[in-house]
């Protein structure tokens, strides 16, 4: 079984590795970015006792700004006065740029905690009908159209005619970032070929910036989450005058900024009917079943070695095996017959728990570190090859993963990954199961129920507090603006920006990666017990690793950069944590125990 397990994943890679390099042909040609200015927003920001100068002489002085379109808003809640809307769209064209029709303004939008934009309804902004927009759009002859109230023109019953509409002009709706409008992602849905995914610093966040942290807010959104239309607002006027110089200054550098990581200018670029097909979809589904067979027959034999009665194992093997056959048969079904995206999901999620659990599970690695190190430099060698050993595995995941949503669907991300809580969560609940039976292998332990029946009521409430208070951090960074990000930490990674391309993810580069090495090491140092405990610790950074790569709107290249730039630092960091453990305890070996033999003289098995 274990051939053919084998053999499964190496078809599953092969899949994988065909994926990325057909995804890289993509993006090398998704490149093209769009840079837009609000009309309104500049005429705003006129500093105080000067008159606003005529559009035909203003707008021509942008093109040394680097924009490339200007957004007309049309407000909802007054009449339109479909005259002056017609001229100033005119105005736009005539000065060159590209017209971007936006619906509503931001009257009704406020802010949440982690500056998160949600758009209020407001029973005095009136709804856009398809009608509306179409008059709208033969007037002003837009290339995009934005929503900037608490919905989308035609929601919620004439999105179809919204999307015909849109697909009939090759006009593209903006996708905002964070907007949460009733309708957008159904409208994307309708028609993702005319879908252009937008970021924006929303008016009321811009007094939290200064121009150089804006304008690296856009070029990483650019760069690491693949936004190819920049729509920049203009600071509000404070009474200062220097308004419009500042809004100058910070497109002027967005601009120069995109040349300089080779980005063309021009209108958004858009991705085309992009997916992989069933033969690919049926080698990943392979590959995960070959890795599923791998996890089980690692608890299968510990479970042998670990005295459990065999008719029991051998109940187990029996309903597992059948169970990872009917998850197969059902994702498979799922895909021909009902819905391929979320069969997509299920499959994708399915890898993400499997992986990194098969790569941390002590029954697997604990076979390879039999015996005890004998110097600190054996030992050190045995918990990076471990670590690598583990690596390996869960990018072999994040490969499948990458094929497994392969769509253009969820680069738009009007389709995403499903199960974040359940994939950060699951692995390492199985690892800490896998290391509670693996320590009851190593013999008697240690009066540790003693000391804790000693302890003080007051100590183990702290120590209970301080593990909730660790589990819910945990839990609620793994998804967007649950617990808002430190001060400290957000320098932290601004710092980590500058020093390097892509910053890799804090929890792999400071906690799971230093801890996954550290936690081998001991364990091979004859540290069992402790070792096992951090080595479920650890395997946070094999989680957070899978998870970046689940992020299929962002580029492969930032996630690939990102995740090897925490692998080096994160395992520089986990040696020099082992090494001064050793240095600082290495005169202090324990007892052998039944998996821990006499120090052996020569290379780690």
């Amino acid at each position: 079984m274990r051939k053919w397990a084998v053999a499964l994943i190496v078809l599953g890679i092969v899949a994988g590795l065909a994926t990325v390099g057909w995804r890289s042909g993509l993006e090398r040609d998704f490149d093209q970015v769009e840079l837009a200015l609000d009309l309104q927003d500049l005429i705003d920001s006129t500093a105080p006792g000067t008159e606003a100068l005529p559009l035909d002489t203003f707008l021509p002085r942008l093109h040394d700004w680097g924009v490339q379109s200007v957004v007309l808003t049309v407000p909802l809640d007054e009449p339109w006065d479909l005259k002056a809307i017609e001229q100033m769209g005119k105005a736009i064209r005539d000065a060159g740029f590209r017209v971007i029709l936006k619906l509503g303004s931001d009257g009704d939008e406020m802010l949440l905690p982690g500056q998160v934009a949600r758009q209020v309804p407001d029973a005095t902004v009136g709804a856009c009908s398809a009608v509306d927009l179409a008059s709208l759009i033969s007037i002003t002859e837009p290339q995009v159209v934005l929503a900037g109230g608490s919905q989308v023109p035609g929601y919620p019953d004439e999105l179809p005619q919204v999307a015909e509409l849109l697909r009939s002009g090759g006009i593209r709706f903006g996708l905002q970032e964070f907007a949460r409008q009733a309708g957008a992602v159904e409208l994307a849905k309708l028609a993702p070929l005319h879908t252009v995914r937008v970021h924006t610093i929303f008016p009321k966040e811009l007094p939290r910036y200064d121009e150089p942290s804006a304008r690296t807010r856009f070029i990483r959104a650019v760069r690491e989450r693949s936004y190819r239309l920049l729509y920049v607002r203009a600071w509000p006027e404070d009474g200062s005058g220097t308004a419009a110089a500042a809004t100058a200054t910070l497109v002027k550098g967005i601009d120069m900024a995109l040349e300089t990581d080779g980005y063309v200018r021009g209108p958004a670029s858009s991705l085309p009917p992009w997916q992989t097909g069933l033969g690919t979809f049926l080698l990943v589904l392979g590959g995960w079943l070959g890795a599923s067979l791998m996890l089980w027959m690692a608890l299968y034999r510990g479970a042998l070695e670990g005295g459990l009665p065999r008719k029991m194992v051998h109940l187990a093997n029996r309903l597992m095996l059948a169970g990872i056959g009917s998850l197969m048969a059902l994702v498979l079904v799922c895909y021909i017959f009902y819905q391929e995206i979320l069969a997509r999901q299920i499959l994708a999620l399915l890898i993400a728990v499997t992986f990194p659990t098969w790569a941390v599970l002590p029954q697997r690695w604990s076979q390879g570190i039999r015996n005890q190190a004998a110097r600190r430099g054996q030992a050190l060698t045995l918990g990076l090859w471990q670590f690598a050993v583990a690596t390996a595995i869960s990018l072999t995941g994040a490969l499948m993963i990458v094929a497994a949503l392969g769509d253009y669907r969820f680069m738009l991300k009007i389709a995403e990954f499903r199960g974040v809580k359940a994939m950060s969560l699951l692995p390492m609940g199985f690892v800490g199961i896998g290391a509670f039976f693996q320590a009851l292998q190593a013999g008697p332990s240690s009066n540790w129920r003693q000391r804790w029946h000693d302890t003080s009521i007051w100590l183990k409430g702290g120590l209970l507090l301080v593990a909730v208070a660790v589990a819910t951090v945990y839990v609620g960074r793994t998804g967007n603006f649950v617990i808002p990000v430190p001060n400290w930490e957000v320098r932290l990674r601004e710092f980590l920006e500058t020093a390097l391309p892509y910053r890799p993810r804090t929890k792999e580069l400071f906690i799971g990666h230093p801890l996954l090495v550290l936690g081998f090491g001991l364990y091979g140092w004859g540290w069992r017990r402790l070792g096992l405990w951090i080595a479920v610790l650890g395997s946070v950074g094999q989680v957070s690793m899978v998870n970046t790569f689940t992020h299929i709107h962002s580029s492969l290249i930032s996630a690939i950069s990102r995740t090897f730039g925490g692998l080096l630092l994160g395992g520089l960091i986990g040696c020099v944590l082992l090494g001064l453990a050793l240095r600082i305890f290495g005169n202090i070996h324990p007892r052998p125990t039944k998996t821990a033999n006499l120090p052996p003289r020569g290379r780690p098995n």
